[in-house]
């Protein structure tokens, strides 16, 4: 355990050394663990009726005792909520509790409407130790060795250069960003030589693979590549895994929702960090399923049964890897990500996914649908010569989705140069 790592816990007031520890316990890892836990219900619970404005009044009608006998059934009464109830009553939600240091935190960026947040250095300890147990278990990482990350402006600290700066060096992390990447960036093939294993957008990995082809040279420490913040897509995973010939494990997570997620070897499913976030699922306004979170170690700030967007199952079978946690399946992307159709129907953009994995020449696309409902699919190809050979053929599969709405199919020369989170589906039209 590097020293850096106990530095970061003294400075936040976090414990990610101790939780971490916890986490590599073999006891706690090949236990089959009750899902919910009732022990932590019970502490939730019983923090929210004594501290919360918000969640006082509705747990009001409940004892100390009630929720100690029967946990499950009384969370399952609290209501569903998302960024909107929480910002219409952000002062009842807004209640740092005495000894328990609190982080302000933004996130929504992506839709157009930042959303700000807070959440105890309990629930950061519990998050980051659940990132090092996943990279330990599947590279071999241990805290304080030396990482790279390939991402935008979500992986980094968001704080002043030099706070920001000293954070990665505490970490021994080399972080590699930039509003666009190209021939011109600057990378330090010393520190990625270093590096045990790679973390990043897999846009961005893919961009500076192209730009940047010396790099699959000068990685000579890693194990393996994780994937995070985007939909990972099948030729993505592909093309990452052959040009650096190591395995690549993607990672699903919302920091406000204190989900923490990450595939195993076996690829089904994205295992849950159980004792910092309960996952349940509900259907939807549009007929699909929706996860819930509730940050189970956040009390200042809580967020219960909060709507963070994701569509997915939740798969509590045993998982041949040996880790039987529950796992996040069928994990779609964002219930934004919806294409409306002229009758009014909904569909989930996700659906198109499976035409375009007809195309091996296709590595790489985006769909938007305008306010009129018209659609434009951007594609990029290996060869643009068989532009014209594809996009009928797309123009023909997808008639057969969305009927008489107008299509267009335009070619895409670079995929995604920014080094910004990339949209599989942004739609208009809602």
């Amino acid at each position: 355990m590097k020293s850096g790592i106990k530095i970061i816990d003294i400075i936040r007031k976090t414990d990610i050394v101790g939780k971490y520890n916890l986490l590599k316990d073999s006891n706690y890892n090949k236990r089959i663990p009750l899902y919910p836990d009732k022990e932590q219900l019970v502490r939730l619970l019983s923090n929210l009726k004594k501290h919360s404005p918000y969640y006082k009044n509705i747990l009001n009608k409940y004892t100390y005792y009630d929720i100690s006998c029967d946990p499950v059934t009384i969370f399952h009464q609290l209501p569903i909520i998302d960024k909107k109830t929480v910002n219409d009553h952000y002062r009842e939600f807004y209640n740092p509790v005495k000894d328990r240091p609190i982080q302000k935190k933004k996130t929504g960026g992506s839709t157009g409407s930042p959303f700000y947040y807070y959440v105890d250095t309990e629930h950061l300890s519990w998050f980051w130790a659940y990132i090092y147990f996943f990279w330990n278990n599947y590279s071999g990482y241990n805290p304080g060795d030396s990482f790279a990350t390939i991402a935008g402006s979500s992986l980094s600290t968001g704080k002043k250069k030099l706070i920001e700066n000293t954070y990665h060096l505490l970490q021994n992390n080399y972080f590699i960003k930039g509003d666009v990447i190209n021939p011109d960036i600057k990378i330090n093939f010393r520190l990625t030589n270093k590096a045990v294993l790679l973390y990043g957008y897999p846009s961005s990995i893919i961009n500076l693979l192209r730009v940047k082809p010396e790099l699959v040279d000068n990685v000579k420490n890693i194990k393996a590549i994780f994937t995070t913040s985007e939909q990972l897509l099948p030729q993505n995973r592909q093309l990452i895994e052959a040009a650096f010939n190591k395995p690549v494990f993607d990672m699903y997570g919302a920091n406000d929702g204190g989900i923490l997620t990450c595939e195993c070897p076996m690829h089904s499913g994205y295992h849950i960090n159980t004792l910092n976030c309960y996952v349940e699922t509900f259907t939807n306004e549009f007929g699909m399923s929706e996860l819930l979170l509730s940050n189970l170690n956040s009390f200042g700030f809580p967020l219960v049964r909060y709507r963070v967007g994701d569509l997915g199952e939740v798969e509590t079978g045993n998982c041949e890897c040996g880790l039987n946690w529950p796992r996040v399946t069928e994990l779609k992307g964002r219930t934004r990500d919806v294409i409306k159709l002229k009758d009014g129907t909904s569909i989930h953009g996700s659906l198109f996914n499976k035409v375009f994995y007809r195309y091996e020449k296709i590595d790489g696309y985006k769909i938007v649908q305008n306010k009129d409902l018209t659609i434009t699919l951007y594609i990029h190809l290996k060869n643009e010569e068989q532009f014209e050979f594809i996009s009928s053929n797309l123009r023909h599969d997808f008639n057969e989705i969305i009927g008489s709405i107008e299509l267009k199919v335009e070619l895409m020369h670079e995929q995604n140069p920014t080094n910004q989170k990339f949209k599989l589906i942004e739609s208009h039209a809602i």
